[in-house]
């Protein structure tokens, strides 16, 4: 038995939709999103859950992983590389102090302290750059949206009740 003509149109004509949002940049999705919130039927319903699931799927995508190896290797250079300084400068200020304790003990609890403050600091900047990442959608109060922002809003709450969604 054939499907129905109508039935692999539609499916293809979503098909070809779901296909271009993945090629769409975030500006361009929120777009459609508002687009197609205010379309009427069946086939926009399936519209609003595509654009719904390409942007959920953006917002939950996770960051590339880096194998543990690479990053303690790169906390281990950071380390180095901020402790060097700090030991270079504490072993100076030791150095006066030469004659009496011998030269490795010097330098081995400034190169410690100095890695584990590196180490420190590079684990907060890390954390302290990753909370300051900008988020996909900026949220806009209703007072500040133009005379434009304003319609599309009215048609959207309109759509939604009409689909009985809670505004």
């Amino acid at each position: 038995m054939t499907a129905p003509t109508k039935a692999l149109d539609l499916a293809a004509a979503l098909a070809q939709h779901r296909a271009g949002l993945r090629k769409m940049s975030n500006v361009e999705l929120e777009r459609r999103a508002a687009e197609v919130a205010a379309l009427p039927g069946w086939f926009a319903g399936e519209l609003r859950r595509m654009v719904d699931d390409e942007r959920e799927s953006r917002r939950t995508a996770n960051r590339p992983v880096t194998p543990a190896c690479s990053r303690t290797l790169r906390i281990a250079a950071g380390a180095a590389v901020a402790g060097a300084p700090a030991a270079a400068l504490t072993g100076q200020a030791l150095a006066k102090y030469a004659d009496q304790v011998p030269q490795v003990l010097l330098y081995s609890p400034a190169v410690a302290v100095g890695l584990v403050v590196a180490a420190a600091g590079a684990s907060w900047a890390a954390r302290w750059i990753d909370d300051r990442r900008h988020p996909l959608a900026v949220d806009v109060d209703e007072a500040d949206l133009d005379p434009l922002g304003k319609e599309l809003l009215a048609r959207v709450r309109a759509a939604r009740q009409a689909r009985g969604e809670v505004c």
